[in-house]
């Protein structure tokens, strides 16, 4: 009694492609965040005069950050957009 070690009798799976609409809900779920963040940290720097400068140049830094992250993420969701559309049409 053994153990039949071949297996070329069974089929790979094939990876499964990500849904496309899901990616771009993702992508647009993570750009409404980033927004959220921005305005956040806009009011924060707003009020300035209530903080150290200190405090307030981490403030300003991570709004520019996070405003860097919403011009990738729009560029990116653009590009698929486009990319769908020449796939599609």
């Amino acid at each position: 009694m053994g153990f039949d070690l071949d297996r070329t009798d069974i089929a790979e799976p094939k990876p499964s492609q990500p849904d496309p609409s899901i990616f771009s809900q993702a992508l647009s779920r993570n750009l409404l965040a980033e927004k959220f963040a921005i305005d956040a940290y806009r009011k924060i720097a707003e009020g300035g005069q209530n903080y150290d400068k200190a405090t307030l140049r981490l403030v300003k830094v991570a709004l520019a950050v996070e405003e860097e992250h919403a011009e990738i993420l729009t560029t990116i969701i653009e590009n698929l957009r486009n990319l769908n559309g020449a796939l599609a049409g």
